[in-house]
C-alpha cells in the first residue's frame, strides 16, 4: 500500500513511517524538516493524491483540517483511507500545563484538534469513501524535555494502532483513543 504521512520525521509520524516501512508499505513522507509545509494545502494534497492511505498527523494552526478537506475532495467516492491524528485533550477542557501554569497555546491546540474532529464527522455524512478515522493519543512520550513516566511509548502506541487497524477488512474503526495505564488488564487466564 502507498501511504502518505505528514510530520513523518519526528514523534508519532516518524514511528508510523518506520513501522509501516518495515511492514512492506511504500511511505511518502511530508515534513517541514524535509522542505514541505502543510500550509501549502494544494501542493501537499497533490503529493498525497496518488496514495491509498493518508495519515493526517502534522498540525499547524488549522492547516491539518484544511488539508483534510482538500484530500477528501480529491478522493471523494474512491476506496481510500484517511487516519486523522487528534488528541485525547479534545475530551475535556484544559486550563494549565503539566506544571500548573496557564497555557493559551495548548488551549488553541485543543481547539484546532476539535475543529479537525468536527470536520471528520461532517465529511462522513457526505460519502462513505474515503473512509475517515480519528485516532486520539493520550500522553505520548515524544519529547524528552517532559516527564514521560506517565506517558505511553510512541513505538508501543503506533504498534497498537496498526495492530488494531489491521484486524480485518470487515472491521471499521471510526474513532479510537489510546493512552497510558499503570496496570495491565488480565484478559488471558
Amino acid at each position: 500500500m502507498k501511504i502518505a504521512i505528514t510530520g513523518h520525521s519526528a514523534g508519532i509520524g516518524k514511528a508510523f513511517s518506520e513501522q509501516l516501512s518495515r511492514r512492506g508499505h511504500q511511505v511518502i513522507g511530508i515534513s517541514r524538516r524535509e522542505g514541505e509545509n502543510i500550509r501549502r494545502i494544494k501542493h501537499t494534497a497533490s503529493i498525497i493524491e496518488p496514495c491509498d492511505l493518508f495519515i493526517n498527523n502534522a498540525q499547524s494552526m488549522y492547516a491539518q483540517t484544511e488539508l483534510l478537506y482538500e484530500v477528501y475532495a480529491r478522493w471523494k467516492n474512491k476506496k481510500k483511507y484517511i487516519w486523522n491524528i487528534s488528541t485525547m485533550m479534545v475530551l475535556d477542557p484544559i486550563d494549565t500545563t503539566p506544571d500548573g501554569q496557564p497555557d493559551l497555546v495548548m488551549s488553541a491546540y485543543r481547539n484546532q484538534k476539535i475543529a479537525l474532529e468536527e470536520a471528520v464527522r461532517q465529511l462522513r455524512f457526505k460519502s462513505h469513501w474515503p473512509e475517515l478515522s480519528i485516532i486520539r493519543p493520550g500522553g505520548i512520550a515524544t519529547q524528552a524535555k517532559f516527564d514521560n513516566s506517565k506517558k505511553i511509548d510512541v513505538e508501543e502506541f503506533v504498534k497498537s494502532v496498526l495492530d488494531i487497524f489491521m484486524l480485518g477488512e470487515n472491521i471499521r474503526i471510526s474513532e479510537i483513543s489510546i493512552g497510558h495505564t499503570s496496570h495491565k488488564i488480565p484478559l488471558n487466564p
